[in-house]
């Protein structure tokens, strides 16, 4: 005996309803102001950082280039053209869905803009990217970052005296990575780590990155930070996997800037956490869960940490 479709249908209907509902209780409905936040720089940071203002689009070539001096086309693991496809934009949706949405006032999952799907994709590539010792883009982040986290354990008179960093070293451990070899280090999220790392030193102000890099460096309590900036931009690639910024970003700056920012915020999370509870390495795990439940519940809201009218950031570190 066939089933009556009107039954089948109330039922579909039943189940579907159920679904929302428990799919709803955990999330939190932002304003429309929320979503116009303009972070392709983190709030009350400076904009002269290189890596900030280029696009994820030009530092791509870079960072895959397999020498200092060829700068290849994108491509993927085989050598051929990458072809980075373009979302589908229309709503293939059946009506029966469509009125499921408007009767439970279910949002519709927001479509990402071509620009925004570009950096998405980049970004998960980059991560498969090992660091290259070969790569004159590679260095140059990763001296850079040694030189920026010196600079704030040094008076300016120290720092004029300072050379770049050797590429192995003791001095490598003292910027906060487990080795005399850094390389080692960018196994889990490849070059990725290595551009969020170096970005994160440029963007936050220079008295809270000095405080951040003291806080890390100051003896029982320190932490690698580093490695804690590495396995920061590990939890938030496995966010962006899930698709859970597909709503962020647009056309005219793509979302590798929401991305970068949510890393330099994070990061402060982490920070703050650390010295506001008195943490040590063994509470790392714990603060790195607290951080995954901010992200999957309101990522903008730990942007607002970053605000330069948030005091929170400053009465913590400083």
């Amino acid at each position: 005996m066939e089933e009556d479709p009107l039954e089948a249908e109330q039922e579909a209907w039943r189940k579907e309803r159920l679904r929302v509902l428990e799919e709803w209780c955990e999330i939190e409905l932002k304003g429309a102001d929320t979503l116009k936040m303009d972070v392709t720089h983190e709030p009350g940071s400076p904009t002269v950082a290189v890596a900030a203002e280029t696009s994820l689009q030009d530092l791509y070539p870079l960072l895959i280039a397999t020498s200092s001096n060829t700068v290849p086309q994108q491509s993927g693991d085989d050598g051929a053209e990458t072809e980075i496809k373009k979302p589908e934009t229309s709503d293939n949706r059946s009506t029966f869905d469509r009125l499921i949405d408007v009767c439970l006032c279910r949002p519709v999952k927001a479509q990402m803009s071509p620009k925004a799907y570009t950096d998405k994709t980049l970004i998960m590539k980059l991560a498969q990217i090992p660091y290259d010792h070969e790569n004159g883009t590679h260095w140059l982040l990763l001296s850079d970052y040694f030189n920026n986290v010196s600079r704030s354990l040094m008076t300016s008179s120290e720092y004029s005296h300072v050379t770049n960093p050797s590429r192995v070293g003791a001095h490598w451990v003292t910027v906060g990575f487990q080795s005399a070899t850094p390389h080692t280090d960018f196994r889990g999220c490849g070059v990725l780590g290595l551009l969020q790392m170096h970005t994160f030193t440029q963007r936050v102000p220079a008295n809270i990155l000095r405080a951040i890099v003291l806080l890390a460096t100051t003896e029982p309590t320190d932490f690698p930070l580093a490695v804690v900036s590495i396995n920061i931009t590990s939890i938030i690639l496995t966010q962006l996997q899930k698709g859970a910024f597909d709503g962020y970003g647009n056309e005219n700056e793509g979302l590798y800037p929401f991305f970068s920012a949510l890393h330099a915020a994070s990061m402060a999370r982490f920070c703050s956490i650390y010295k506001s509870q008195n943490c040590t390495l063994a509470n790392t795990q714990t603060i790195f869960s607290e951080i995954t439940r901010q992200l999957e519940k309101s990522p903008v809201s730990l942007l607002m940490l970053l605000n330069a009218s948030n005091d929170e950031l400053i009465n913590t570190l400083l």
